[in-house]
């Protein structure tokens, strides 16, 4: 880990992968990556000039399942969607992340790889990059390698009855548990308080992680070929949170973005 980003081995039958590409993801210590098209961030644009001399392409990001297939830096001029694949190795695809999970993927065959973001509105966008990477390059599900990024997990993401029943329907029952009594979000040790999820209604907490690996299996993918990085972005206090820096601090939207790339 550098003390400003960290960067994730992509796994293959359950090796690491040695020619894959580099899938890294700032630290709260970079600082804030937010981005909006309308918007100015130089301290971004300054900090990832000093990871590498290609291109970072990002996309606005709207809690979707849309992902862009993009050729050059252009294409992804003022788009919105939580995605973006390619084959250009000039290029280096970024999402913005704060307790979502960035997922990177790679499929050496074709020398496709990519990024998505993929929080609770998102769950399902990995198979979405996945379908418009075998339809526009013939790429197989099954050869495709990825990674679950650090994101904010069960010990901390609790919900509202409405969510988990979501959650449990359209993915796995197993994603969701029922929250114990007196459980709170665990935020390291510190824990949180949660009310302002329940509506006086119960709580359960969530695990993307096993969403996630659910309706990637059912697609195809190779468990042995997806690496899961076991970090909580609530709990790990490395990493920006939403929910962690914004139930600190008080005020809404006040925490760290992280920028998530994926460079070969």
């Amino acid at each position: 880990m550098n003390d400003k980003y960290i960067t994730f081995p992509f796994i293959k039958e359950g090796k690491i992968l040695e020619n894959a590409p580099l899938a890294g993801m700032t630290l709260r210590s970079a600082s804030s990556m937010r981005f909006r098209w309308n918007e100015e961030n130089p301290h971004r644009d300054e900090f990832l000039k000093t990871l590498t001399d290609k291109t970072f392409v990002p996309v606005e990001l709207i809690h979707s399942h849309i992902v862009y297939d993009i050729k050059n830096a252009s294409d992804s001029k003022n788009l919105q969607g939580d995605g973006l694949i390619t084959t250009n190795k000039s290029l280096v695809p970024t999402v913005t992340v704060a307790d979502c999970m960035p997922i990177f993927l790679w499929e050496e065959n074709k020398g496709l790889f990519g990024i998505v973001h993929s929080g609770w509105k998102g769950t399902g966008i990995a198979a979405e990059a996945i379908k418009l990477a075998n339809k526009n390059y013939g790429t197989k599900t099954e050869d495709f390698c990825l990674i679950l990024g650090p994101h904010i997990k069960d010990c901390c993401y609790i919900v509202n009855k409405e969510r988990a029943d979501y959650f449990a329907e359209n993915f796995t029952p197993d994603c969701v548990r029922p929250l114990e009594d007196g459980g709170s979000c665990f935020c390291g040790g510190r824990g949180l308080p949660v009310s302002w999820n329940n509506g006086n209604g119960p709580l359960y907490r969530l695990s993307l992680l096993k969403a996630n690996l659910s309706l990637l299996q059912k697609a195809g993918v190779k468990r042995e070929n997806i690496n899961v990085i076991d970090e909580c972005t609530c709990c790990n206090e490395d990493f920006g949170s939403n929910r962690r820096e914004t139930a600190f601090s008080g005020t809404a939207n006040n925490f760290t973005v992280q920028a998530a790339f994926i460079n070969l």
